[in-house]
């Protein structure tokens, strides 16, 4: 299996792509910021529905690296599933306010596919935390239906992410 090492910083890389994605959680930054960032919380929100997460590793430091395994929905064709984990390594940790990160698709049989850099944002309202994504795409890109359906998938999880917080907001 081929390991994650990175050709370069890609906040020097030329952008070709960006897409923004805003969504107000009700839970504090910290609760938020924990989500993106421990790995038991990560297999319960991360990847659309119907994808399910085995696996989630992640050292919490810049310079460190994160992987978040994916099991593909019964109901893509083999031949459509590129990739096996997501994993990068982080740039900024600002807990809990930012942070930012490489996100890899990876194949185990070809190695990166694609990169692109993930920038979160969260601030404090009085409804909870308003949480801005950025991701920003590069050469190579990812498949056109990946890329048609980044939005569409980053709405997905963030509904899960609502979710899952909400339910640890009742324990508490």
């Amino acid at each position: 299996m081929p390991d994650l090492h990175p050709p370069a910083d890609l906040r020097q890389a030329r952008p070709r792509r960006e897409l923004v994605v805003r969504h107000t959680l009700r839970a504090t930054p910290e609760h938020v910021f924990a989500a993106f960032t421990e790995p038991e919380q990560l297999k319960q929100w991360w990847w659309p529905s119907g994808f399910t997460v085995p696996r989630a590793e992640v050292d919490l430091r810049v310079g460190g690296t994160y992987r978040i395994y994916m099991t593909w929905p019964e109901f893509m064709p083999e031949e459509s599933q590129f990739s096996h984990y997501m994993g990068g390594e982080y740039y900024e940790i600002d807990p809990p306010h930012r942070l930012v990160m490489s996100g890899r698709a990876v194949n185990e049989q070809q190695g990166e596919l694609f990169a692109t850099l993930i920038e979160l944002t969260l601030e404090e309202v009085p409804e909870g935390t308003q949480l801005a994504m950025r991701q920003t795409y590069f050469d190579p890109m990812p498949p056109k239906a990946a890329l048609e359906g980044a939005e569409q998938g980053w709405t997905e999880q963030l509904d899960k992410l609502e979710r899952l917080l909400g339910a640890a907001g009742a324990d508490r």
